[in-house]
């Protein structure tokens, strides 16, 4: 199976909630038929980066993961970025998210 990441840049936690809620909220977004292979958090260029690696049947599911993911996310905290991509070589290959 692919593997994806659902990368999410969030810049403020919405009232009552702690980056625990944000862990919790992209792990509940990876469901049965894929599988979470990583998941962590990072401070890129001074903004806190959550990353969702997960397995997917193919690119169409793995849409479906990171709109989980973003919507999930986003009831604990603001999402000012996000991006999905295909690891192709180790390396992030960004998709095309569907309109």
């Amino acid at each position: 199976m692919p593997s994806y990441r659902s990368i999410l840049t969030v810049t403020d936690l919405l009232p009552g909630h702690g980056p625990r809620d944000v862990e919790a909220a992209a792990r509940a977004a990876v469901t049965s038929s894929t599988t979470l292979e990583a998941f962590q958090v990072d401070v890129v260029r001074g903004r806190p980066r959550v990353t969702v690696r997960f397995t997917g049947a193919d690119d169409a599911e793995a849409r479906a993961v990171h709109h989980r993911t973003l919507a999930q996310v986003r009831q604990a905290a603001v999402v000012s970025a996000q991006v999905l991509a295909k690891v192709v070589g180790g390396r992030s290959v960004p998709i095309a998210m569907e309109q």
